[in-house]
């Protein structure tokens, strides 16, 4: 045998679904760490922007369980967005206990910019695909993934914050 062969067709088990998933998962993964740390963001931190760029200024509590984090580990998270003039946090006029939070002027331009970088990534990620593949992996994926995040949903507990 010579070292002059073409390529040759991969292994079964790199052709199996689970394992594609896995290593694409992963593969996405360390792209979409490496796209956070580029930006000085946790995944916490761009959720937050990105849900206050969506929706708007919210209470603490809609914003913890919209990006499904406990609501006493929000306001680290909030700290620090506050600390780079990203956030203002603001008494609620119709509830003094409540705090609404939203982005400010500065924070509305990073998420907008972050928004356009992430699509970008994406972009460069998924390139191999025509925009009709993308539009189609993501509808199986949501599809996989609303089947199975269901099923595997931790129960929640009456009254629980």
């Amino acid at each position: 045998m010579s070292g002059m062969e073409g390529p040759a067709e991969p292994p079964g088990f790199e052709r199996g679904t689970g394992f594609l998933l896995a290593r694409l998962g992963s593969l996405a993964a360390r792209s979409w760490q490496a796209f956070l740390a580029g930006h000085e963001l946790t995944q916490v931190q761009y959720a937050t922007l990105m849900v206050l760029g969506e929706r708007g200024p919210l209470g603490q509590r809609a914003l913890a369980e919209l990006i499904a984090v406990d609501a006493r580990n929000l306001v680290a998270v909030l700290d620090r967005l506050a600390e780079r003039g990203l956030i203002v946090r603001e008494v609620d006029t119709a509830d003094r206990r409540r705090r609404n939070v939203g982005l400010t002027p500065a924070g509305a331009a990073a998420m907008r910019a972050l928004a356009a970088d992430a699509a970008a990534t994406r972009e460069e990620f998924l390139g191999a695909l025509s925009r009709g593949e993308r539009r189609q992996l993501n509808v199986l994926l949501q599809r996989l993934y609303t089947e199975h995040a269901h099923q595997h949903a931790p129960a929640t507990q009456a009254g629980g914050g």
